[in-house]
Order: structure tokens, then sequence, then C-alpha cells
């Protein structure tokens, strides 16, 4: 089972939303996103992977690859 995490943009920002809750703002992307790795890290309670996914302009969210997995050739 995954929990999500996920990387909105805000009218401040950026936030990360987790569990529902919102984090503070961001002033850019990358900041929310090493934020929201931290958060992950700290989050302990359950044995879930978590999968981080950006909000994109359409509303439809897609899947952050993170940067020590491969991708296939």
């Amino acid at each position: 089972m995954e929990k999500c995490l996920d990387i909105v943009p805000h009218a401040t920002g950026w936030i990360y939303v987790f569990d529902g809750q919102p984090s503070a703002s961001f002033p850019s992307y990358a900041l929310a996103l090493k934020a929201a790795r931290a958060h992950a890290a700290r989050d302990v309670q359950t044995l879930r992977r978590t999968v981080f996914r950006r909000q994109e302009v359409s509303g439809e969210f897609s899947s952050i690859v993170h940067h020590t997995q491969h991708l296939p050739h």
C-alpha cells in the first residue's frame, strides 16, 4: 500500500500535502520537494511506501521519479 505526498502550487509558492494536512509555503518547487522528502523520512509510523506526486497545470497528478531511481532505457 502507498501513501501520497503531493507537491502543489499555492498562491504564495509551493506547498506539500501529507495526510490531508498542508505544509507551510515554500518559494520554489525544489524547496517544497526537499521539505516533503524530509517530512517523509521522519514519518516512521507506517510501513507504507511514500509516493511523491506533483500537481500539473491540468490539475492531474504525476509521480515524481527520485534521483536514485533508474529509468529503463
